[in-house]
């Protein structure tokens, strides 16, 4: 089991990328090959919506993109779903506002846990991520998640920076600080197309990244 203990979003990410490189096995998505830890375990100390090395390089696209997906109310034409609507009308239920509800009656409550696979999914596109978490602890509100899949060098940014913004909001509607964000990655892997960029990353932090899954990715996510 990996683990990554990491102050900022920015630096976990800088983490995970390198060990990925280096402990990763080959193994292959569809007609791509891939780079990938089974169990990588994350802890951030000091989450934030906000990343100045993220906004740096990260392809703002893709940032953009995955901001809009975790929002309420958006509808993607080009997503079979949206986190948005899983979080926010999983089967008619706004499951924010109940995990709110879970941890305002109950500051210490275990419970306050949502799912965001529908039972029986057999679409050829299932949500990555699975599972969200809350839970009050020593008056901060502390998120936990967990990924089924995660693409570490050309998504988990992205991803962070929206579980992080949404553990904002939680946090200020609960009336707590914010906590740290732990998460469980079963698949965390770098697509080999990525290997070379993933390589410039860990060792000068100055690439600026242009998201490639839509192009080399594998053949039924193409456009």
């Amino acid at each position: 089991m990996i683990t990554v203990i990491a102050n900022t979003v920015g630096e976990c990410w800088q983490k995970c990328v390198e060990d990925v490189l280096r402990h990763g096995q080959r193994h292959h998505d569809e007609n791509v090959g891939i780079y990938e830890v089974l169990g990588l375990c994350v802890e951030i100390v000091n989450p934030s919506s906000e990343d100045e090395f993220i906004a740096s390089i990260g392809d703002r696209k893709v940032i953009e993109k995955m901001l809009k997906k975790f929002s309420k109310g958006v509808v993607m034409e080009d997503r079979p779903f949206t986190y948005g609507q899983l979080i926010y009308n999983m089967n008619g239920i706004d499951q924010f506002n109940w995990m709110l509800r879970r941890l305002r009656n109950k500051p210490e409550t275990k419970s306050a846990t949502i799912s965001l696979m529908p039972p029986g999914l057999d679409d050829l596109n299932l949500p990555c991520l699975i599972t969200l978490d809350a839970k009050i602890r020593n008056g901060m509100l502390h998120l936990q998640f967990f990924f089924r899949s995660q693409n570490v060098f050309g998504r988990q940014y992205a991803n962070l920076l929206a579980l992080a913004s949404l553990h904002e909001r939680l946090a200020l509607e609960s009336g707590y600080s914010i906590g740290s964000m732990k998460g469980y990655i079963a698949s965390a892997h770098i697509y080999e197309y990525d290997l070379a960029d993933a390589r410039e990353l860990v060792e000068t932090q100055s690439i600026q990244i242009t998201d490639q899954y839509y192009i080399q990715g594998p053949a039924s996510v193409r456009i």
